[in-house]
């Protein structure tokens, strides 16, 4: 009789063990699929961010083009992953959604800083909304190892999109003939490669061979001294586009590390787009 019970308590226990797993993988694939969405409405905003950036300096503040599409989608996508949130986090979702929406409608009579300044601001809030999902879904699930492996990345990641921000004030700032502006484009650039690496050195998944010595090339090439303020400033913004572009591979290579180890689905970006992005850079 005790056997039976003692049979019959372990094969309850399995049982529960099973169907806990089960929920905690479900539990985890409804949050990265939240991801997913929030890291394509980062796309997004940075593609945005690109086109009226473009706009901006062909036409000044006298634009007169019609809504881009790409502002749809990002409208279609805040919306839908508002439905999609939990209840205690729809705030913040409401939150992103009006200042996109305020972005989406004003932008046109930004100048060229207080667009980039205004989109990074709508690029960080999505990435702390994608902070928060990860790292609920980790402690809720009890994946300690995957939570401290994050944990490791993400205040570096974030250092390296202040960096970055700087990187591009002082691209404003640069002025031929002043060796300072010039030293200080350096120092940044130098700090976000050092951000770079120690990101890369924490992620298993593989990346581009000399991806970061490519970027440091494609600074040098860029001849400062021998080009007009006007030109040299359209050089340093492309490459920081590139910059921009490594950062947030390396990300997307972090967080499909955190999927690969709690077995969830996260679509791959394709190793080739990649490379381009980073070895031919983005003009748009």
């Amino acid at each position: 009789m005790m056997g039976f019970i003692l049979a019959l308590l372990i094969s309850i226990g399995i049982g529960y063990i099973f169907y806990r797993h089960r929920e905690n993988q479900q539990f985890l694939q409804q949050r990265f699929d939240q991801v997913i969405g929030l890291r394509q409405l980062i796309d997004l905003l940075r593609f945005h961010r690109r086109q009226t950036h473009q706009l901006l300096v062909m036409q000044g503040t006298s634009i007169t083009q019609p809504m881009l599409s790409e502002s749809l989608a990002v409208q279609k996508l805040t919306t839908t992953l508002l439905s999609q949130a939990e209840h205690a986090h729809r705030p913040m979702y409401r939150v992103l959604q009006q200042r996109v929406s305020n972005m989406l409608n004003e932008w046109p009579q930004y100048n060229l800083q207080r667009n980039q300044a205004v989109h990074g601001k709508m690029i960080r809030h999505v990435l702390y909304l994608i902070d928060d999902t990860i790292t609920q879904s980790l402690l809720n699930t009890d994946k300690a190892a995957q939570f401290q492996h994050y944990q490791t990345i993400w205040p570096i990641v974030l250092n390296a999109i202040d960096n970055l921000s700087r990187y591009r004030y002082a691209i404003e700032k640069y002025q031929i003939g002043m060796p300072a502006t010039a030293r200080e484009l350096q120092v940044h650039v130098d700090i976000f490669h050092r951000r770079l690496e120690q990101i890369s050195m924490q992620i298993k998944q593989p990346v581009p061979p000399l991806f970061i010595e490519s970027l440091r090339q494609k600074f040098q090439d860029i001849q400062l001294a021998e080009l007009p303020d006007p030109q040299a400033k359209l050089r340093l913004y492309r490459h920081s586009l590139k910059l921009s572009d490594a950062l947030y591979l390396l990300f997307d290579l972090v967080l499909s590390d955190i999927a690969d180890d709690v077995a969830v689905n996260l679509p791959r970006r394709k190793q080739k787009n990649a490379k381009n992005e980073t070895s031919q850079g983005l003009t748009s």
